[in-house]
């Protein structure tokens, strides 16, 4: 696992070795600033007090006593507050991560290959949320943002949908047969209103300047979306606003301190009133919604469903 560590830091870096220098100079302002909302997050008394709660109960879920999960919270949080490239604390964090050995049942894991399999079943968890808002779908449906194309794959199974999936990386599992194509991240090559419904799943807070998505899919899709996004916890929507800081790092200690794609984290969550009133200043109504809550157990993300009519 440590040699795949390095493979995964290794095409980080060529990537942007390959870049054009525009390019180069976007992708260290993007982890400048992830580098940034991170120490301001750790730094606030509150919201690390927030982080840690949930830092540890994540640690504890896969199989760390109390005490061993103190000690990884407080490493990684050094490790992140210190002075090195957020690249070189990734590449540190995944070594902690992959040095910590555990029986998992019949087997020796270590902690993200038990995260990895006590996750296995979020994409049937994800795609029996959303199931009952497109069956019976006629028309051709698009995945935007699909990822590894599992959500894509289990839904035209499931449910014979025409759907295919766009990212802008193509990192989709072996398994997949659905297709699943490169966009640059702005615009799907495809004729306006080519589908009939569209799926988001986990997309929007992921693109810093998301306004161009739903601008895009004011312009692919005709009748439908449905959105399940991580929103922040609170009864209040300023309350909710000052959660975003503890919302974004359990995104971050997700995407890019276990996982092994360079997902860019912005950390551009809305309420989901703000989504609402987002949607509908492009002319979607909404339809139905439901607060999903914390139905990953491992990760203390709060999940919302919108779906929205035209």
């Amino acid at each position: 696992m440590i040699a795949y560590t390095y493979k995964r830091i290794n095409i980080m870096r060529n990537e942007q070795l390959n870049m054009e220098p525009g390019q180069s100079f976007e992708k260290e302002k993007e982890l400048s600033v992830m580098k940034e909302r991170i120490e301001q997050s750790l730094n606030n008394i509150e919201t690390r007090e927030k982080v840690t709660k949930d830092f540890l109960h994540t640690f504890e879920q896969l199989g760390l006593s109390s005490d061993e999960a103190k000690k990884i919270c407080n490493r990684v949080f050094e490790l992140l507050l210190g002075g090195k490239p957020l690249l070189d604390i990734e590449q540190e964090t995944l070594r902690v991560f992959e040095n910590i050995k555990l029986d998992n049942g019949d087997k020796e894991q270590n902690l993200i290959e038990i995260l990895h399999e006590k996750l296995i079943d979020r994409a049937k968890i994800i795609a029996t949320q959303v199931s009952p808002y497109l069956k019976n779908t006629g028309d051709k449906v698009i995945d935007y943002g699909a990822g590894d194309g599992q959500i894509t794959q289990i839904l035209h199974d499931k449910l014979g949908l025409n759907i295919e999936g766009v990212d802008v990386r193509l990192y989709k599992a072996s398994n997949i047969t659905v297709p699943i194509k490169l966009f640059n991240g702005s615009h799907v090559d495809v004729a306006d209103k080519e589908y009939g419904s569209g799926l988001l799943t986990n997309v929007l807070h992921h693109e810093k300047e998301n306004e161009k998505i739903l601008n895009e899919l004011d312009r692919i899709v005709k009748n439908k979306l449905v959105v399940l996004e991580t929103v922040p916890v609170g009864k209040t929507e300023e309350i909710m606003e000052q959660d975003k800081d503890r919302t974004f790092m359990n995104d971050y200690l997700y995407n890019r301190l276990f996982h092994s794609a360079d997902v860019p984290v912005p950390g551009t969550f809305e309420t989901p009133q703000k989504w609402i009133e987002r949607f509908s200043q492009h002319g979607w109504q909404l339809d139905s919604e439901e607060d999903l809550g914390f139905d990953q157990p491992t990760i203390k993300d709060r999940h919302y469903l919108l779906v929205f009519k035209k």
